[in-house]
């Protein structure tokens, strides 16, 4: 106006006016701008928003906005509140409650997510890229560089930074779908914005946060999942293998009976390439995910985890292996595994089988055993729980033969047995031999009958129903 009017520089005639402050368009007192002031941060204390058309001067023009926004917000704390672009000025405090709205949602999101293959695969596609991007290494100028003696360009001014690209993870709420959320809020409800952009800019807003909030609760029940699985797998490995080493000490503890050499040595050897074998194969594959082997429990490559084990251990390995393949000495093979297991080179947690520990399992099996005696029907598998049965009865230990070795082994426990019951775990024997030679079939009353035996022997009593 001042220039239609012929003043070329009407700013400098405004500055003259005490206590005013110079737009572009404008010259506005100070204590209009205290005015201001006072609505806005009475907006903020109340933990609410205020839009420009409720503070703003009507004739401000787009740079005079942003002018008269710093003049009136230069007081107030900067962690208070948020200035959207339309000049809307919105409290911490509403924006904090806004996001807590969502925290239920959020943790229903990721329930449901958690165990998503698509977005597991997001969000290891994330990891990786942050990662990629935190690594990233400067780029080479293809040209420049301040010149050396013999007019070379020097190599540290050959190298400058490029911003690594944003990498996003998994994304929770578009900005319409957060706007179409917080509109049916009771607060917006009674506090209907003015304007149309307002619920817009504050969903944006909103968004980044709820999408890191959304992603740190998504990785954290991701890793807790793949945690409880570890150390669930971790305790379930310990247990099978465990149960493994005592059962070989049971197994070997049992081998003392036999007297004869060469019963013994077939025993021996058949606990060797069997249970022991078994339990190298576990024991390896544990030791190859702690030292980084591509084990794959393949017999002819167990010795492909030795190179990667620490140089100390390397001797006992191998030695395991000669027993597994070649040895005859079960003792041996527990020497030779106990050294293995030791502490300083696994954190497989290998424990002694103790009184307790030893009665408690010779009791576990005898009841699974007796369970298997009452339904089993096929002839050499029945004489066999049989025999496994008396020599726990006996010895107090468990029983591990080649089905070669069952004569033997019927020999050596009924060699104290009164008249009628030698006779009939003999006539099993006789029945179970025919059957395999296709000569005959052992009758229900002879199974029978070897199932009273075991039941007379283990408990006193003449059959099951007595028991």
């Amino acid at each position: 106006m001042m220039q239609n009017k012929g003043i070329d520089n009407p700013q400098s005639v405004i500055s003259r006016f005490e206590n005013s402050n110079v737009l572009s368009s404008a010259s506005v007192s100070e204590s209009a701008i205290v005015g201001v002031q006072s609505v806005v941060e009475d907006a903020i204390a109340t933990d609410t928003y205020i839009e420009p058309i409720d503070w703003m001067f009507d004739w401000c023009n787009e740079a005079d906005e942003s002018k008269v926004a710093e003049l009136v917000l230069a007081n107030s704390k900067s962690e208070t509140f948020r200035l959207l672009p339309s000049k809307t000025v919105v409290s911490v405090t509403l924006l904090n409650q806004l996001l807590t709205s969502f925290e239920s949602k959020i943790a229903e999101q990721v329930k449901l997510d958690s165990v998503d293959p698509k977005i597991l695969a997001s969000l290891k596609k994330f990891d990786n890229d942050a990662a990629s991007a935190t690594d990233s290494k400067p780029a080479k100028k293809a040209k420049g560089g301040k010149k050396g003696k013999k007019g070379r360009a020097r190599d540290d001014d050959d190298e400058e930074f490029v911003a690594p690209k944003p990498v996003c993870g998994p994304t929770y709420l578009s900005t319409q779908q957060i706007e179409d959320e917080i509109k049916d809020l009771q607060f917006f409800i009674e506090n209907e914005p003015k304007e149309e952009t307002t619920l817009a800019e504050i969903s944006e807003l909103l968004k980044k946060e709820l999408g890191d909030r959304y992603c740190k609760a998504l990785d954290e029940e991701v890793r807790k999942k793949t945690m409880k699985s570890s150390k669930s797998q971790q305790k379930a490995d310990e247990d099978t293998i465990n149960n493994l080493y005592n059962t070989v000490i049971l197994c070997e503890k049992g081998l003392k009976v036999f007297v004869d050499s060469i019963m013994r040595a077939q025993v021996e050897k058949h606990l060797l390439k069997t249970l022991c074998l078994d339990l190298t194969k576990a024991t390896f594959a544990k030791l190859a995910e702690e030292h980084g082997c591509p084990f794959h429990g393949d017999n002819m490559k167990l010795d492909s985890i030795v190179s990667y084990l620490p140089k100390n251990a390397k001797q006992f390995a191998t030695a395991i292996i000669t027993s597994v393949t070649s040895g005859t000495s079960v003792e041996e093979f527990i020497e030779g595994y106990t050294e293995l297991t030791d502490p300083q080179f696994t954190q497989l947690l290998v424990k002694k089988l103790d009184k307790k520990k030893e009665r408690n399992m010779v009791f576990t099996q005898k009841q699974a055993l007796l369970e298997q005696l009452k339904t089993e029907r096929k002839s050499a598998d029945l004489l066999n729980i049989a025999c496994n049965l008396i020599f726990i009865k006996q010895q107090s230990t468990f029983l591990h033969v080649p089905g070669r070795c069952i004569s033997s082994v019927v020999k050596l426990i009924s060699k104290d047995f009164p008249g009628p019951q030698l006779e009939t775990i003999n006539t099993s024997l006789s029945g179970v031999v025919a059957e395999l030679k296709g000569e005959g079939q052992m009758s229900d009353d002879d199974k029978q009958a070897l199932r009273d035996l075991v039941t007379e022997v283990l408990f006193g009593k003449q059959s099951n129903e007595d028991e």
